[in-house]
């Protein structure tokens, strides 16, 4: 199945795709941090760049479906693919258990019957199957050890989201919560992200595929923070101690109310920020040191920006 995925992805890679998500990027954008109106050349290149990794990353979960001699990729494939960091797993699997938390309110308020109360049994099982999977594949027990583990990516982002919208007012507010909103899969847009990826020789289950819209964003989500390290480098004033109060990034960990007050313009990330964060992170030379640093030195595996 790997095989033929394979010659599939180097026919298609000359072949415009006849869906793109362009308009929600730009939504996404705007929820990680970009100013309101973010540029369309930017968006461009992170669709195109997004559209790379998910068809490499379907590649890579074939590859672990023909070792388990599998012709459909499930969500354990793409777990399998997030082994390697035990912090972005746990983020994976907390999203996967908010969402069919989520799925079970509402098909209890579309049935419109208080009295059965919640299905949280399909939950649990969910659960309990994820759980189970990641003890199978942990050896030393570090990945199911989620005690006095802190997700600072995570928690970062949502401090500057937090910090963005103190200064919105009601109109505002709500706009930027629907970028916040933007997802590449929902009941709308399900069918689109499938022939979006372009990909119609494999079969991926709907759990994979709610993994694989996660890892989409999360790769959005990726750029957008590699892009204000890299903007924050290109303003810097070397020498200079009030060189941090002039940067119009606020950094979530040394962020001072007095300092950041008044705020400054927003400017958006250009397409040439993105290709200096894409040329950092994708270097090899910055395997192991600095803020772009892999949490593996093993250059026998390809790189993926969510994982």
């Amino acid at each position: 199945m790997a095989e033929s995925l394979l010659k599939s992805i180097d026919l298609n890679e000359q072949k415009p795709s006849p869906h793109n998500y362009i308009c929600e990027i730009r939504r996404m954008m705007y929820g990680f941090g970009d100013c309101a109106e973010p540029l369309i050349e930017s968006a461009r290149l992170i669709n195109d760049v997004v559209h790379r990794e998910m068809k490499s990353l379907v590649y890579a979960a074939c590859e672990i479906a023909d070792e388990r001699d599998s012709n459909i990729i499930d969500d354990c494939d793409f777990l399998f693919l997030l082994r390697r960091d035990k912090i972005k797993l746990q983020r994976l699997v907390k999203y996967l258990e908010l969402k069919a938390f989520k799925g079970s309110i509402t098909k209890s308020l579309e049935t419109d019957t208080p009295e059965s109360g919640l299905n949280t049994e399909g939950n649990d099982t969910k659960k309990k199957n994820y759980q189970k999977f990641i003890k199978l594949i942990d050896n030393i027990g570090e990945l199911s050890d989620t005690q006095n583990r802190i997700d600072y990516v995570k928690h970062n982002r949502d401090v500057r989201a937090e910090l963005a919208s103190r200064k919105m007012d009601t109109l505002h507010y709500m706009e930027y919560t629907k970028a916040r909103a933007a997802t590449f899969t929902n009941k709308c847009n399900g069918a689109k992200f499938e022939n979006w990826i372009g990909i119609d020789d494999v079969k991926i289950s709907k759990n994979a595929l709610t993994i694989l819209g996660f890892l989409a964003y999360e790769t959005v989500a990726q750029i957008m923070d590699f892009a204000f390290l890299v903007r924050q480098d290109q303003n810097k004033i070397h020498g200079d101690s009030l060189d941090r109060l002039r940067l119009s990034y606020c950094n979530p960990t040394t962020y001072k109310p007095y300092q950041h007050g008044k705020g400054s313009v927003m400017k958006p990330i250009t397409p040439t920020e993105i290709h200096e964060t894409l040329r950092r992170y994708l270097s090899p030379q910055l395997d192991t040191t600095g803020p772009f640093q892999r949490g593996s030195i093993n250059n026998r595996h390809r790189k993926f920006i969510a994982i």
